[in-house]
Protein backbone atom coordinates (compact mmCIF):
# COMPACT_ATOMS: atom_id res chain seq x y z
CA UNK A 1 0.00 0.00 0.00
CA UNK A 2 1.31 3.99 -0.53
CA UNK A 3 2.31 5.13 2.61
CA UNK A 4 0.34 8.47 3.64
CA UNK A 5 0.77 11.38 5.56
CA UNK A 6 -0.58 10.84 9.04
CA UNK A 7 -2.79 12.78 11.70
CA UNK A 8 -4.35 11.94 14.74
CA UNK A 9 -7.13 13.22 17.02
CA UNK A 10 -6.28 13.59 20.77
CA UNK A 11 -9.00 11.53 22.78
CA UNK A 12 -8.65 13.97 25.85
CA UNK A 13 -9.52 17.16 24.10
CA UNK A 14 -9.64 16.61 20.53
CA UNK A 15 -7.00 18.13 18.95
CA UNK A 16 -5.75 17.09 15.61
CA UNK A 17 -2.14 16.79 15.59
CA UNK A 18 0.48 15.02 13.36
CA UNK A 19 1.78 11.67 14.44
CA UNK A 20 5.13 13.71 15.03
CA UNK A 21 3.68 15.94 17.38
CA UNK A 22 1.51 13.66 19.20
CA UNK A 23 3.57 12.79 21.68
CA UNK A 24 4.69 15.97 23.01
CA UNK A 25 1.05 16.98 22.92
CA UNK A 26 -0.12 13.97 25.20
CA UNK A 27 2.51 14.50 27.73
CA UNK A 28 0.82 17.61 28.70
CA UNK A 29 -2.31 16.94 27.79
CA UNK A 30 -2.88 13.89 30.08
CA UNK A 31 -1.41 15.67 32.64
CA UNK A 32 -3.83 18.49 33.41
CA UNK A 33 -6.16 16.73 35.58
CA UNK A 34 -6.58 16.52 39.21
CA UNK A 35 -3.29 16.25 40.60
CA UNK A 36 -4.51 14.46 43.09
CA UNK A 37 -6.30 11.28 41.59
CA UNK A 38 -3.18 11.13 39.46
CA UNK A 39 -1.08 7.47 39.23
CA UNK A 40 2.50 6.64 37.15
CA UNK A 41 2.48 5.98 33.98
CA UNK A 42 3.82 5.39 30.37
CA UNK A 43 3.08 6.58 27.09
CA UNK A 44 3.63 4.08 24.32
CA UNK A 45 3.56 4.44 20.74
CA UNK A 46 2.24 1.46 18.46
CA UNK A 47 2.64 0.97 15.02
CA UNK A 48 2.28 -1.16 12.21
CA UNK A 49 5.58 -2.98 10.83
CA UNK A 50 5.62 -1.78 7.51
CA UNK A 51 2.56 0.35 7.53
CA UNK A 52 3.14 3.20 9.84
CA UNK A 53 0.25 5.24 8.55
CA UNK A 54 -1.55 2.80 11.37
CA UNK A 55 -0.25 4.40 14.68
CA UNK A 56 -1.73 4.97 17.72
CA UNK A 57 -1.00 6.08 21.33
CA UNK A 58 -1.64 4.65 24.61
CA UNK A 59 -1.46 5.92 27.92
CA UNK A 60 -0.17 3.01 30.13
CA UNK A 61 -0.56 2.64 34.21
CA UNK A 62 2.97 1.77 35.53
CA UNK A 63 1.30 -1.80 36.79
CA UNK A 64 -0.51 -2.85 33.66
CA UNK A 65 0.64 -6.08 32.25
CA UNK A 66 0.80 -7.11 28.09
CA UNK A 67 -2.35 -9.64 28.43
CA UNK A 68 -4.33 -5.99 28.97
CA UNK A 69 -2.24 -4.17 26.29
CA UNK A 70 -2.63 -7.54 23.94
CA UNK A 71 -7.00 -7.36 24.96
CA UNK A 72 -6.88 -3.17 23.53
CA UNK A 73 -5.15 -4.16 20.67
CA UNK A 74 -7.30 -7.19 19.43
CA UNK A 75 -10.48 -4.62 20.40
CA UNK A 76 -9.22 -1.80 18.85
CA UNK A 77 -7.19 -3.32 15.48
CA UNK A 78 -6.95 -6.49 15.15
CA UNK A 79 -9.37 -9.57 16.39
CA UNK A 80 -11.21 -11.52 13.66
CA UNK A 81 -10.89 -15.30 14.17
CA UNK A 82 -9.57 -15.50 17.89
CA UNK A 83 -6.21 -15.94 16.79
CA UNK A 84 -3.04 -16.55 18.70
CA UNK A 85 -0.95 -13.80 19.60
CA UNK A 86 2.78 -13.02 21.04
CA UNK A 87 5.17 -10.38 22.77
CA UNK A 88 8.59 -10.69 21.50
CA UNK A 89 11.73 -8.84 21.98
CA UNK A 90 12.35 -8.27 18.38
CA UNK A 91 12.94 -11.99 17.72
CA UNK A 92 15.00 -12.94 20.54
CA UNK A 93 12.06 -14.83 22.37
CA UNK A 94 8.72 -14.32 23.32
CA UNK A 95 7.51 -12.46 26.34
CA UNK A 96 5.10 -13.95 29.26
CA UNK A 97 1.94 -12.17 29.24
CA UNK A 98 1.65 -11.68 33.07
CA UNK A 99 4.70 -9.71 32.76
CA UNK A 100 4.41 -5.48 33.01
CA UNK A 101 4.25 -3.46 30.32
CA UNK A 102 6.78 -1.21 31.26
CA UNK A 103 9.39 -3.95 32.51
CA UNK A 104 8.85 -5.53 29.22
CA UNK A 105 10.24 -2.43 27.37
CA UNK A 106 12.53 -2.09 29.88
CA UNK A 107 14.15 -4.83 29.28
CA UNK A 108 14.24 -5.08 25.95
CA UNK A 109 15.58 -1.45 25.64
CA UNK A 110 11.88 0.74 25.30
CA UNK A 111 10.61 -1.31 22.05
CA UNK A 112 9.05 -4.97 21.54
CA UNK A 113 7.31 -6.38 18.89
CA UNK A 114 3.83 -8.33 18.58
CA UNK A 115 2.55 -10.31 16.29
CA UNK A 116 -1.42 -11.36 15.83
CA UNK A 117 -2.40 -14.71 13.53
CA UNK A 118 0.63 -16.70 13.10
CA UNK A 119 -0.74 -17.52 9.45
CA UNK A 120 -2.01 -14.01 8.26
CA UNK A 121 -0.06 -12.24 10.12
CA UNK A 122 -0.14 -8.43 11.33
CA UNK A 123 2.93 -7.16 12.94
CA UNK A 124 3.40 -4.29 15.13
CA UNK A 125 6.00 -2.63 17.12
CA UNK A 126 5.68 -1.02 20.79
CA UNK A 127 8.01 1.46 21.82
CA UNK A 128 8.03 3.91 24.98
CA UNK A 129 7.46 7.70 24.34
CA UNK A 130 7.52 9.37 27.44
CA UNK A 131 6.35 9.41 31.18
CA UNK A 132 3.82 10.77 32.46
CA UNK A 133 1.34 11.48 36.08
CA UNK A 134 -1.91 11.20 34.72
CA UNK A 135 -5.77 9.99 35.81
CA UNK A 136 -6.39 6.62 34.16
CA UNK A 137 -9.84 5.00 33.15
CA UNK A 138 -8.75 1.85 31.98
CA UNK A 139 -4.75 0.27 33.04
CA UNK A 140 -4.49 0.46 29.27
CA UNK A 141 -5.87 3.45 27.09
CA UNK A 142 -6.04 4.54 23.50
CA UNK A 143 -4.65 8.34 23.91
CA UNK A 144 -4.33 9.58 20.34
CA UNK A 145 -5.08 7.12 17.20
CA UNK A 146 -4.39 7.84 13.27
CA UNK A 147 -7.72 9.60 11.44
CA UNK A 148 -9.37 6.83 9.24
CA UNK A 149 -7.14 6.84 6.10
CA UNK A 150 -8.75 8.01 2.57
CA UNK A 151 -7.87 4.96 -0.44
CA UNK A 152 -8.58 5.55 -3.89
CA UNK A 153 -10.83 3.19 -5.97
CA UNK A 154 -8.13 1.59 -8.58
CA UNK A 155 -10.44 1.95 -11.10
CA UNK A 156 -11.82 5.73 -10.78
CA UNK A 157 -9.98 7.44 -7.89
CA UNK A 158 -13.12 7.87 -5.56
CA UNK A 159 -13.13 7.08 -1.89
CA UNK A 160 -12.58 3.34 -1.60
CA UNK A 161 -15.43 1.68 0.78
CA UNK A 162 -14.24 -1.96 0.28
CA UNK A 163 -10.72 -3.90 -0.61
CA UNK A 164 -10.42 -7.49 -1.90
CA UNK A 165 -8.82 -10.13 -0.06
CA UNK A 166 -6.80 -11.67 -3.11
CA UNK A 167 -5.36 -8.09 -4.72
CA UNK A 168 -4.03 -6.22 -1.37
CA UNK A 169 -1.01 -8.73 -2.00
CA UNK A 170 -0.20 -6.69 -5.11
CA UNK A 171 -0.98 -3.53 -3.66
CA UNK A 172 -4.15 -3.09 -5.28
CA UNK A 173 -8.09 -3.95 -4.90
CA UNK A 174 -9.55 -0.97 -3.19
CA UNK A 175 -13.22 -0.41 -4.70
CA UNK A 176 -15.50 2.09 -4.74
CA UNK A 177 -18.88 1.43 -3.56
CA UNK A 178 -19.93 1.45 -7.53
CA UNK A 179 -16.80 -0.44 -8.90
CA UNK A 180 -17.17 -2.99 -6.11
CA UNK A 181 -20.20 -4.68 -7.81
CA UNK A 182 -17.91 -5.33 -10.79
CA UNK A 183 -14.94 -6.54 -9.17
CA UNK A 184 -13.26 -9.10 -11.09
CA UNK A 185 -12.87 -11.47 -8.33
CA UNK A 186 -15.78 -11.25 -7.03
CA UNK A 187 -17.90 -10.34 -4.06
CA UNK A 188 -17.00 -12.97 -1.56
CA UNK A 189 -13.21 -11.76 -1.67
CA UNK A 190 -14.62 -8.34 -0.41
CA UNK A 191 -13.68 -6.95 2.85
CA UNK A 192 -15.06 -3.32 4.04
CA UNK A 193 -11.85 -0.52 3.81
CA UNK A 194 -11.22 0.17 7.72
CA UNK A 195 -8.83 2.11 10.23
CA UNK A 196 -6.70 -0.68 11.07
CA UNK A 197 -3.64 -2.28 9.86
CA UNK A 198 -5.71 -5.87 9.43
CA UNK A 199 -7.72 -4.11 6.82
CA UNK A 200 -8.22 -6.86 4.13
CA UNK A 201 -6.97 -9.45 5.95
CA UNK A 202 -8.50 -12.72 7.33
CA UNK A 203 -11.93 -11.85 8.08
CA UNK A 204 -11.55 -9.08 9.37
CA UNK A 205 -13.94 -6.02 9.33
CA UNK A 206 -12.86 -3.46 12.03
CA UNK A 207 -15.09 -0.87 13.61
CA UNK A 208 -15.32 1.12 10.76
Amino acid sequence: MVRQSSFGICEVCGTRSSKAAMAAHLGKCLQRADAGAAVDGLLIRVEAMGAPMYWMDCAVRCDAKLKQLDRLLRRTWLECCGHLSAFTTGGRGRIAISVSIEKALTSAGSRIAYEYDFGSTTALVISHTGRISAVFDQPVQVAARNEPLVWACDVCGEPATAICTQCVYDERGFCCAKHAAKHSCGPDMLLPVVNSPRMGVCGYTGDG
